[in-house]
């Protein structure tokens, strides 16, 4: 009777630790989003209008998804619910050129997924679509004519598909490359080799609503990247101002679902250990971009893996702000 509860007590209090580990994991006790801090002086928190009326449109290259409870996407998502997660590409329209924001999963997907270690490959399971490749050139956008392909940052769900664009100028922060280690999402082999055009971005000091720095891609104001904190060494976000007057900020992986932005939610805790880069710096990021929106309520932000956000806006060959 004695070791019998002794065997209920052991039970009970690894049941316990194990409960108390699963609510860590997902994020209670919750991160704190510090306020965002700008100097009202050099700061409006305005998003510019562009310099002359915009042609811009774009399109959402769905490439893949993956199901899974809202719990592992957004610090105190329900377990209760599933949602899908989006591995998007984006495909701008200019006049004076097309370019792609990231590749989604790409044509050697598969092989490249290989190299994961099994509980990465639990954790990051998809279900592969048309690549952006394939799906561009079955409407006549053949792969050797895009000329530029920017990325947010280069994990492996975004970087898939850099090599289907052979003759692509590749555009990403150098320090994305600093430290591209397997078990924090990069795969080496997706951007190594001497064969990628690498045309590593340089921002200039030029602020940008409540960015310091910007690049100002075509002149216009149409299409604007900025630098952004926190998920790795070298994130990158786009402003875009489309034909209607619409304007779009494509935010990468920041937050998964734009209810982080909205509601000032990290990534739930685990999830953040793995492919985050600095849990400080990604809060003050959060909480730069709710500040944006607040001040631009009109502004429309597409993580890059909310699902949810992107179907309202429909997928290629739809196009988006005509």
């Amino acid at each position: 009777m004695k070791l019998k509860s002794k065997s209920k007590i052991f039970l009970s209090i690894g049941l316990i630790i194990g409960i108390g580990f699963f609510l860590y994991f997902l994020g209670y006790p919750k991160e704190t989003v510090p306020p965002f801090v700008f100097d009202e002086q050099k700061e409006s928190g305005l998003i510019p209008k562009p310099i002359a009326k915009s042609n811009v449109v774009f399109s959402i290259l769905k490439t893949g998804e993956a199901t899974t409870l809202e719990a592992f996407v957004v610090e105190g998502g329900s377990v209760f619910k599933t949602v899908t997660v989006a591995h998007s590409a984006f495909y701008i329209q200019h006049s004076k050129g097309n370019f792609l924001f990231d590749t989604g999963l790409g044509t050697q997907v598969k092989e490249q997924f290989q190299v994961f270690p099994l509980y990465l490959k639990l954790l990051m399971d998809y279900k592969p679509f048309q690549t952006a490749k394939e799906q561009l050139d079955s409407h006549g956008v053949l792969s050797n004519s895009v000329q530029d392909v920017f990325f947010s940052h280069l994990h492996w769900d975004h970087a898939s598909g850099l090599k289907d664009f052979p003759l692509a100028k590749i555009h990403s922060l150098p320090n994305e490359l600093n430290n591209p280690k397997i078990e924090l999402g990069y795969i080496p082999s997706q951007f190594d080799g001497d064969s990628v055009l690498w045309s590593h971005l340089k921002f200039m000091n030029q602020p940008y609503a409540s960015y310091a720095k910007s690049i100002d891609w075509y002149g216009d104001g149409t299409v604007v990247f900025v630098p952004m904190k926190g998920h790795s060494e070298g994130s990158v976000g786009l402003f875009l101002h489309t034909k209607n007057g619409e304007v779009y900020f494509l935010t990468g992986d920041i937050v998964w679902r734009k209810e982080g932005f909205t509601e000032k939610k990290h990534k739930p805790r685990g999830a953040r250990w793995i492919v985050d880069f600095d849990t400080k710096s990604l809060g003050e990021e959060i909480s730069r971009v709710h500040h944006l929106w607040q001040k631009n309520p009109e502004l429309q932000i597409i993580p890059a893996h909310d699902h949810d956000v992107q179907t309202v806006l429909g997928f290629y060959p739809q196009v988006v702000g005509k």
